[in-house]
């Protein structure tokens, strides 16, 4: 479907550009670099989230996030 096109493996530059935004300093590329992966990961979970959830399991992940 249609959310699947826009899932995480197509967001790879989303993820930099943030990591870019918050840190530009070019001496911080290593940092940058790690930013980028934890901005990746974190929208391939929403994106799971989003696309595979049920409401049951959803509500015990968002509890345990909480936490």
């Amino acid at each position: 479907g249609r959310a699947l096109e826009i899932f995480s493996r197509d967001r790879l530059m989303e993820g930099y550009l943030m990591a870019k935004g918050i840190n530009c300093n070019p001496l911080f590329s290593i940092c940058r670099k790690s930013l980028a992966k934890a901005c990746c990961f974190v929208m391939t979970i929403d994106d799971i989230y989003d696309v595979y959830g049920i409401v049951d399991g959803l509500e015990l992940f968002t509890e345990a996030v909480h936490k």
